[in-house]
């Protein structure tokens, strides 16, 4: 095969993946007739290897069930993959049943097609999935790659979950005998878990503007200085609900000591959110996650530290925004923001915020030095 890439102005192309062969004829001549180029593999091995070839289609086409690897396993692999993680998949799928469906939503699927399938129908969805693609503009090289390879997933992915299991909630309603209790609080729950995701994102982004901003212009008199109680409450609080939705209440440990801080008002809490989110996503479950705080030569160091997987020295060195490492290994969500919104936040305090490798022990420390009100 001849490594060929979808750019503007061509055709749209369209890799067909399936191994009933007079299936692939009568698709292919549907999407040939209407201005489609077209590519066939006829299972989800062979689909990879074109794709890892330099094949890049602007939409992807697949059977669910075929022998060696089946349509949810090539699913995956895209998903994960930096380089084709943003391309639609929609599957074309005989008797999809509805745990077919919602596994196919789960992993990332843009919409289901039934076999037999009626030509205009199919056509109107491949358009609308096709014009629904992000095409991101060129910028600087490595916020471009994350921004082309890695930010279209993040608000894909959940987003797709919440409009097809509403989709499936409707058809439901409309078609059918409705859904049980069981299947409505499964689907709600997808829901939630998507929404919730969507919003942790656009609030984390909110976050890192809004300091962004401040850092760039900070106030001639400085930040405000918030009672004691303000800053230890809400941080406490962050803290727990941050461990709760990770499952890791029993780990997290807190020793905060009462002290007045030099801080702008309101962020404290949310930028410790960050810390402890990193600890408990980065660690197992059942290692300990330290929040601690002590005044220290008229500061306040508030750390955070894990027994996790840890960073190298080089990583450290590298943090900025929309950067994340390893990603293509590990399994990661978010905008790569969470150090970046520390590091923004110490700035705009006159504090200071460091990460430090816990020598020959696992995991990682996060340090944020700030100021009391009477430190000089």
């Amino acid at each position: 095969m001849v490594s060929r890439e979808a750019s503007e102005g061509s055709k749209p192309l369209i890799l067909v993946v399936d191994d009933d062969r007079l299936l692939c004829a009568t698709v292919g001549e549907i999407l040939l007739s209407e201005g489609y180029e077209l590519e066939i593999a006829a299972d989800g091995k062979e689909a990879w290897e074109h794709l890892s070839s330099g094949l890049r289609p602007r939409l992807v086409l697949s059977d669910v069930r075929m022998p060696g690897m089946d349509g949810y396993e090539l699913l995956g692999a895209m998903r994960k993959s930096p380089e084709f993680c943003d391309i639609p998949f929609v599957f074309l799928s005989e008797r999809a049943s509805a745990g077919d469906m919602r596994r196919g939503l789960a992993l990332g699927a843009d919409d289901y097609i039934p076999k037999p399938f009626e030509p205009d129908a199919a056509l109107k969805s491949i358009r609308l999935r096709i014009s629904r693609a992000p095409r991101p503009e060129f910028l600087p090289e490595e916020r471009a790659k994350f921004l082309r390879s890695w930010l279209p997933h993040e608000y894909r992915t959940p987003l797709m979950g919440i409009l097809g299991f509403a989709s499936l909630m409707r058809d439901g309603a409309r078609t059918g005998p409705g859904l049980s209790r069981e299947e409505i609080d499964e689907f709600a729950h997808s829901i939630l878990e998507s929404g919730n995701r969507l919003l942790r994102m656009f609030e984390n982004l909110a976050l890192w503007l809004e300091l962004s901003d401040r850092a760039a212009a900070p106030a001639a008199d400085g930040p405000p200085v918030p009672a004691v109680c303000d800053w230890l409450q809400a941080v406490v609080a962050a803290a727990q609900f941050r461990a709760a939705h990770h499952g890791r209440e029993r780990d997290l440990r807190i020793d905060l000591a009462p002290c007045g801080l030099h801080v702008p008002e309101g962020f404290l809490d949310r930028v410790v959110l960050q810390l402890v989110d990193n600890a408990c996503k980065f660690s197992a479950p059942g290692t300990p996650v330290e929040l601690t705080g002590r005044p220290l030569d008229g500061h306040y160091v508030i750390t955070v530290s894990d027994r996790g997987r840890g960073m190298t020295d080089e990583q450290i060195a590298r943090v900025s925004a929309f950067r994340q490492f390893e990603r293509e290994s590990c399994e990661q969500q978010g905008l790569g923001l969470g150090l970046a919104i520390c590091r923004l936040f110490a700035a705009c305090s006159g504090g200071r915020f460091t990460l430090i490798r816990n020598g020959s022990d696992p995991g990682l420390q996060a340090r944020l030095l700030l100021r009391c009100p009477r430190a000089r």
